[in-house]
């Protein structure tokens, strides 16, 4: 992907299982709206959703276990991507919440960054020199408030998992 700017603000969202666990917060969308680009880890759950995240900011998605069929005719279950010359890693995730980051560390070679979704819990930490985030869910978080990541990807990689109020 080579139609970013020197310095890409990337939103990173997963498992929102829409319309079941909606509305998406206020303070999500406002976010959202600030971005270059959204991620989407996969649990739209039905096409509508993919719809209205694509009309917030340029969408790339993979799509998760619990998404309609519909959905997955639509997109891939795994993709890598390039920013900036950063290699990005695409998945949702599968199996059991326990060690998924070491799972999906698995899941791609020579990557920069792996973003995963699937547990609903927020991780952010590092696989030897490849990042490993997982926004956790903004609309049902396992462990608390929702929570959604932001990538800054400039001349370094700098992310952030940012809570809901």
């Amino acid at each position: 992907m080579t139609d970013f700017q020197e310095h890409t603000t990337v939103g990173v969202v997963s498992d929102t299982h829409l319309p079941e666990e909606g509305p998406l917060p206020l303070q999500l969308l406002a976010a959202l709206e600030k971005v270059d680009v959204i991620i989407h880890l996969g649990d739209f759950n039905d096409v509508q959703a993919y719809k209205e995240f694509q009309k917030i900011a340029p969408l790339i998605a993979v799509y998760g276990n619990l998404d309609s069929d519909e959905v997955r005719s639509l997109l891939p279950e795994k993709k890598r991507i390039e920013i900036n010359g950063y290699n990005l890693g695409l998945i949702h995730g599968w199996g059991p919440r326990k060690n998924i980051e070491k799972r999906v560390a698995n899941a791609f070679d020579n990557v920069d960054i792996i973003l995963f979704g699937h547990s609903h819990i927020p991780y952010n930490g590092y696989h030897g020199d490849t990042l490993i985030f997982n926004p956790g869910s903004a609309t049902c978080n396992m462990q608390g408030p929702g929570t959604y990541g932001i990538l800054e990807l400039g001349e370094r990689i700098t992310h952030k998992i940012i809570q809901l109020d």
